[in-house]
């Protein structure tokens, strides 16, 4: 199953790197079982929606981007809440928000970024990617059991963000 996993999600990354920056196209990890590794690339991941989206709430200039945005913003929000609610849960310290370098740069490229509703959107598609992977793996495989229910129950909501994400990036002309 993780062979699986690991296999499409490279796929997914080929894909969308032709219009990422060369950055922003490192995978994730693809094998995370443990509490450790998951919850501050989480945590970061988290962080990486919100922020990207509360800037295309001030750059972008498509509606349907806009809209997304504020979506991930709403959401994102409520994840990591549930998210810190889980891991107090497991007797596990709460991490400070932070991002991990990959994701402060692409929030730093998305500062320059000429045609800015491409970029986050192409941002959208990567992070995504990124935490279907994580999560699937993590809630197949995770060490501590109420953190690996949360990846399990928040899994769905990231697949339907990247179909979304996937589907403004390649439906309209940006």
């Amino acid at each position: 199953m993780n062979l699986k996993i690991a296999l499409v999600a490279g796929a997914m990354a080929f894909g969308v790197a032709g219009c990422m920056t060369p950055m922003a196209s490192a995978p994730a990890p693809m094998a995370v079982t443990t509490a450790a590794v998951f919850v501050p690339t989480a945590v970061s991941s988290n962080l990486l929606e919100i922020e990207s989206s509360r800037m295309a709430l001030q750059r972008a200039r498509n509606p349907e981007v806009r809209r997304f945005a504020r979506q991930m913003i709403r959401d994102h929000n409520l994840a990591t809440r549930r998210m810190a609610a889980a891991v107090r849960r497991s007797g596990l310290p709460v991490p400070p928000p932070a991002m991990i370098p990959r994701h402060q740069q692409m929030v730093a490229s998305l500062q320059t970024a000429s045609d800015f509703d491409a970029a986050y959107m192409g941002v959208q598609v990567m992070a995504h990617q990124e935490s279907v992977t994580l999560f699937s793996s993590y809630g197949s495989n995770g060490d501590v059991p109420p953190l690996a229910a949360f990846a399990r129950q928040t899994l769905p909501n990231l697949q339907m963000h990247l179909q979304h994400a996937q589907g403004i990036a390649g439906g309209r002309a940006m």
